[in-house]
């Protein structure tokens, strides 16, 4: 149980790292946004740059870092009506299952977006246009933030494990599932 709670500590700040890079991306995106709607309105003349920027690298850091604290705090959008109305063991075993099974999808996004990297990474890839913004940039923000969702979701599996063997009814790191939340219920 205390390994679980170090783990978790240490996933959980590395969460907390990437959701504040997400958030100053965000930050970001609307300065940029503002500035370039200001100038090209009132000064007649636009960021050339600022859509680059912003569709190549801040929103792509701004998702794919923000996948793990998402996860761990219980936002991504599910239905919530069998979490609320089942066991706590009935519950951890139906997140195992489907946590099992998005770590098995999230290790093949990974793997692909960890080739797309390294090869951009060593081509030098850049995008054609008037600034050669680097594309090696854009794809390493994809495993790092689907690496981080594996860890979160290989915590939870080992989590919701040992809360069934011990017939906990909370497991470690549980974000409050199954829990009136901010979810969106069906």
């Amino acid at each position: 149980m205390k390994l679980l709670q170090s783990a978790h500590r240490v996933i959980s700040a590395l969460e907390s790292l990437s959701g504040w890079v997400a958030s100053a991306c965000l930050f970001a995106i609307m300065v940029i946004v503002f500035f370039d709607v200001g100038l090209r309105y009132f000064l007649n003349s636009p960021l050339g740059w600022s859509y680059d920027l912003i569709s190549l690298y801040l929103m792509v850091a701004l998702f794919f870092l923000a996948l793990s604290v998402t996860q761990r705090d219980s936002h991504h959008v599910r239905v919530d009506i069998l979490l609320q109305r089942v066991s706590p063991p009935a519950r951890h075993a139906m997140e195992l299952v489907g946590n099992a099974l998005t770590i098995v999808v999230m290790l093949a996004i990974l793997y692909q977006s960890s080739i797309k990297f390294w090869s951009s990474w060593q081509s030098q890839d850049v995008v054609a246009g008037a600034v050669p913004w680097p594309t090696w940039l854009t794809a390493v923000f994809v495993p790092i933030g689907v690496g981080l969702l594996v860890l979160r979701l290989a915590f939870s599996v080992c989590s919701m494990a040992t809360a069934l063997a011990t017939r906990s009814a909370t497991a470690v790191g549980d974000g409050g599932a199954g829990q009136a939340s901010t979810q969106v219920e069906i």
